[in-house]
């Protein structure tokens, strides 16, 4: 019988880990954050061992009560505010008498033996179990705040050394059998068994880091021989502990994942709100959450772009007039060498060329004209504060147009420069700008730029191409620069021509 009950247990115990998934799905319909909460806790307390068998612990005969103390130390992990496991050990003196109302009955193994107000047993016990730990107060209360009732369940194995004795009238104590020392027996220093088990815990929250637990547990010992004595009569051995402990809970977030935040934080929370750039648009909802101070913005917080070229306001020397990225924002107007060609389509417009040129003389014309393209393009590719990160999909446009040009001369190797502003160290500042430089180089290369052509490095905060003194001067030295530097013989001759850094 008691096997039958123990698979139940087992089965019933991995139906509820493998449940965990629908729990997770309760417990997000009910809106419990798990990302930012811990779920690690270690815990060590006291423990009252209370026997329950042929001999008990509490309501004895003539020896009266027997106060059995003991410690413990456990560790547990929570997938979630509803389930958990949990690895406990335990330590604990053992002993007890007959009961009260006990009738007269034998002991087995022992000659001419019966249970009679006089027998006793003592030992120690020493063991580790594995628990599943379900959430009583999770089931309907998602933010429980200082009381938590929580449920244990679980399977242990433990050792002791039993030992039953009679009290002469003498006073002096008589060993009649020792199951620890009993060479019969597979362990011949100490009996062992596993047990079942159920507890109930009550937590006290006394602060974010720290809980008091106080938890009676209801224990089935699988062997008849906790107690030193085996009968025909009472097979089935129960014993009940008392623990009460302080709980720890591990890691850098402010709630453990079981509680709830303080009612104080979640009105704080519910009406805090958070906008960077000062625009007037809270950063949850901020496309481009870091736009200089000043700057107007959509109500999705990107910056004004009034002629819709392209060019944000704020870096557009013709905000009210549609222009073109490569020259600030600015159309081309006329047509200054007289070939045919508008200024604004004329990639030449100081000499005249060939339409089939976009205005240059001769394609080698239209090279040099399209280098200087993408130099231009450069002074518009920006970062976010303290990070390697590009501003906005924007910019990723911009070094699409850079890529485009670059595997149209494929006999010109390029730099890319990067920069920062003046906030942090010098050594800082140099990896950061390495980083950057080399986020738009791997861009680059994803678009089938050769490698070998594209040269990354990092200059720090030097060469700044605005002030410092202020939030948008200091954005906009947050940049990576491209420029032409040479020609791309082969992919293991390379003449590289005078390079301005």
């Amino acid at each position: 019988m008691k096997r039958i009950l123990i698979c139940l247990f087992v089965l019933l115990f991995i139906d509820s880990l493998q449940s965990q998934t629908t729990v997770e799905q309760q417990i997000r319909n009910n809106k419990i954050e798990l990302e930012n909460s811990n779920s690690w806790a270690v815990s060590a307390g006291f423990s009252n061992f209370v026997m329950h068998g042929d001999l008990r612990s509490i309501g004895t005969g003539n020896l009266g009560n027997f106060w059995n103390f003991g410690a413990y130390a456990y560790v547990d992990k929570m997938f979630n505010p509803l389930l958990g496991l949990e690895f406990k050990v335990n330590y604990s003196k053992i002993s007890g008498g007959a009961q009260y109302f006990s009738d007269v009955y034998d002991i087995l193994y022992l000659n001419k033996t019966k249970i009679t107000n006089n027998l006793f047993f003592k030992g120690t016990a020493y063991g580790a179990e594995l628990n599943m730990i379900l959430s009583f107060s999770n089931l309907y209360l998602a933010n429980a705040e200082k009381w938590h009732v929580t449920g244990y369940f679980g399977v242990g194995y433990h050792q002791y050394d039993s030992a039953l004795y009679e009290k002469l009238p003498n006073g002096s104590n008589e060993l009649l059998i020792d199951f620890g020392k009993n060479p019969a027996r597979n362990s011949v220093n100490e009996a062992s068994s596993i047990y079942l088990s159920a507890q109930l815990g009550l937590k006290y929250r006394i602060n974010k880091r720290v809980d008091i637990e106080f938890r009676p547990s209801w224990y089935f010992n699988y062997e008849d021989h906790l107690d030193a004595t085996i009968s025909n009569k009472q097979d089935w051995e129960t014993f009940f502990v008392t623990h009460i402990g302080v709980v720890v809970k591990l890691g850098k977030q402010k709630v453990f994942t079981i509680w709830g935040d303080d009612k104080k934080e979640k009105e704080d929370n519910k009406f805090k709100i958070v906008d960077t750039d000062k625009d007037g648009v809270v950063d949850e909802l901020d496309e481009d959450p870091n736009t200089p101070i000043g700057v107007q913005v959509y109500g999705n917080g990107t910056p004004v772009d009034s002629d819709q070229d392209g060019v944000p306001d704020y870096l557009d020397k013709c905000p009210f007039e549609k222009g073109r990225v490569d020259n600030d924002g600015c159309p081309f107007i006329g047509d200054k060498d007289r070939d045919g060609i508008p200024d604004r389509e004329d990639k030449c417009p100081e000499v005249k060329g060939l339409e089939r040129y976009e205005g240059c003389p001769d394609a080698n014309s239209l090279r040099v004209t399209e280098l200087v393209t993408v130099m231009s393009y450069s002074k518009n590719i920006y970062f976010n504060t303290d990070s390697n990160s590009i501003r906005s999909g924007f910019y990723y446009t911009m070094l699409d147009d850079v890529a485009e040009i670059m595997l149209k001369n494929k006999d010109v190797t390029f730099s890319v420069s990067g920069y920062t502003d003046d906030v942090g160290t010098v050594e800082y500042n140099l990896k950061l700008s390495e980083r950057r430089a080399n986020e738009a180089r791997n861009y680059l290369i994803e678009r089938g730029v050769e490698a070998d052509r594209i040269f990354a490095k990092g200059y720090g905060k030097l060469n700044p191409k605005y002030s410092n003194d202020t939030a948008q001067g200091r954005q906009l030295n947050r940049r990576v620069e491209i420029k032409s530097v040479g020609y791309y013989e082969s992919k293991t001759k390379l003449k590289v021509e005078g390079q301005d850094e």
